[in-house]
């Protein structure tokens, strides 16, 4: 059986793919599936997408030991607990893997070292701390993506140039939460905060879709060359006023199109953002000091479709670099905006009012194009001598209806109805008469033999005694007889609630 002529031990903060491939440049074995063939193995997959990420697996190591003749228990083990950290995986998060499949290095320190970092190949990581320079997954002089290769641990696998040959790294600030992950994960225990790392994801995903309302997790990050640059600026999200006013400013400018909504939806990723992060975060949470000029047009907010799914993407929208999808919403997002319950927006999108992406008709996750409610605003103006109701008015505590259903009714054309020019869709415009009668037809649905003593209660806050006292007073009615408890008229329901809250 052949054996390794340099038989090198692991160095600590070594990756284990690392330490392959620093075996196989020692002895002369350059692609990472030849490494590990030697060893009798197959290369393991990285999780998700195509790459490479070797587990320390007792198969493997028992493959080392002979071919290395030394024993590697301990260094298994700790390629084991560093692989096993609880806080690797959590689907509770917007990336559920943190692990990367794809090389990414800083030129400087496997110049220096000679060794690839495991923190390198975790996709919150941006930055090498001690050159504070952007890790980077291609050639700084050719341009090219960078390969598992041994030839990775001396220079560019494509154009030859050594590492030591390059310049010195484009200084790129590392901001401090980031710097604060490093010493957490140079720790032994290596333990870091998991609602910081939640943080952090959360800011990941909308780095790279900075303008879109519907933010979608990802099992593991799609390989991308520009990863890390990306990872720097959702660092700056979360702890840049500045920067956060810069975004907020483009998000006017590319979600120009939905004005006619208002500024809410408009500035929607934004404000979803924030409500999103578990922790409380100087840069979407504070202003930008209004004598600080705010780099604008340095610091331009692009996007990449690598983090749009395929359960989302649509040929429909497939033009314009993809900036169509920014428009979309669903039925939860859209809820948030005007403050609705998930149930009052289920109810707004009802019969198809607007189309609904990819065919699927009852999920909350079901997308909308916002563009789409243009038209349907300006068929339906605001109708002469009618009252405006918005999502939270208290008639929609007191009957059994929802704001969402009187907008699917006035869109639908079934209620006559209508909606402001400058709020959008946030309230609507019905006449008294005609939302007394909505109302009415609405409690004869639920209960065509009057309200029960129980329903009317509790709509009205009150005890039974004063309901009747309320009947006594002409102010409620009773409806026909009843041998045991008497039930309330539904239309003299529906009129006492919209004088009482001065709708008559």
């Amino acid at each position: 059986m052949k054996r390794f002529a340099v038989r090198p031990e692991p160095i600590e903060n070594e990756s284990f793919n690392g330490f392959l491939l620093r075996i196989g440049k020692l002895n002369c074995v350059f692609k990472h599936s030849e490494i590990v063939k030697y060893l009798d193995c197959e290369p393991t997959p990285a999780p998700g997408y195509f790459g490479w990420l070797e587990m320390p697996s007792k198969h493997i190591f028992s493959a080392l030991e002979r071919k290395l003749e030394k024993p590697l228990t301990k260094h298994r083990m700790r390629f084991k607990e560093r692989a096993h950290l609880r806080w690797l995986y959590s689907k509770w998060r917007m990336i559920f893997d943190l692990r990367l499949g794809f090389p990414r290095i800083c030129t400087a320190c496997v110049s220096e070292q000679g060794i690839l970092d495991w923190r390198w190949g975790l996709a919150v990581t941006a930055h090498c701390p001690e050159h504070e320079c952007l890790l980077t997954s291609h050639c700084p002089k050719c341009d090219r993506e960078l390969k598992w290769t041994s030839s990775l641990l001396i220079g560019c696998p494509h154009c030859g140039k050594s590492w030591n040959e390059l310049d010195s790294c484009q200084p790129s600030e590392i901001s401090t939460t980031e710097r604060q992950l490093w010493d957490d994960m140079a720790t032994a225990s290596s333990d870091v905060d998991e609602s910081l790392l939640q943080d952090i994801c959360l800011a990941i995903v909308v780095a790279m879709r900075p303008f879109d309302l519907v933010c979608e997790s990802v099992r593991s990050c799609p390989k991308m060359m520009e990863h890390s640059r990306y990872v720097a600026r959702a660092y700056s999200l979360l702890e840049s006023p500045s920067i956060n006013a810069a975004w907020r400013k483009q998000c006017q400018e590319k979600r120009g199109q939905l004005n006619f909504l208002g500024q809410d939806f408009v500035e929607a990723p934004c404000n979803n953002f924030r409500s999103l992060l578990v922790k409380e975060w100087r840069g979407p949470s504070e202003q930008a000091l209004p004598t600080k000029e705010l780099p604008f047009a340095e610091n331009a907010f692009s996007e990449t479709t690598a983090y749009i799914s395929q359960s989302r993407r649509d040929k429909a929208l497939e033009s314009d670099e993809q900036s169509n999808y920014r428009f979309q919403t669903n039925v939860i997002s859209f809820a948030k905006i005007l403050g609705l319950s998930e149930e009052s927006a289920q109810d707004y999108f009802r019969w198809d009012v607007l189309k609904s992406h990819k065919n699927v008709k009852y999920s909350t996750s079901r997308r909308f194009d916002l563009r789409e409610f243009r038209e349907i605003i300006q068929k339906r103006p605001r109708p002469n001598e009618s009252i405006e109701i918005f999502p939270d008015n208290t008639i929609f505590s007191r009957f059994p209806v929802t704001f969402g259903q009187l907008a699917n009714d006035v869109i639908l054309n079934r209620v006559d109805g209508g909606f402001s020019d400058t709020r959008g869709v946030k309230s609507l415009f019905v006449h008294p008469k005609i939302l007394k009668k909505w109302l009415t037809d609405q409690l004869i649905r639920t209960d065509a033999q009057g309200l029960s003593m129980k329903r009317a209660t509790k709509a009205l806050n009150c005890s039974r005694q004063h309901i009747r006292k309320l009947v006594a007073a002409n102010l409620l009615e009773w409806v026909g007889e009843h041998r045991f408890e008497p039930r309330v008229d539904n239309q003299s329901f529906c009129e006492y609630v919209m004088r009482s809250e001065r709708l008559l």
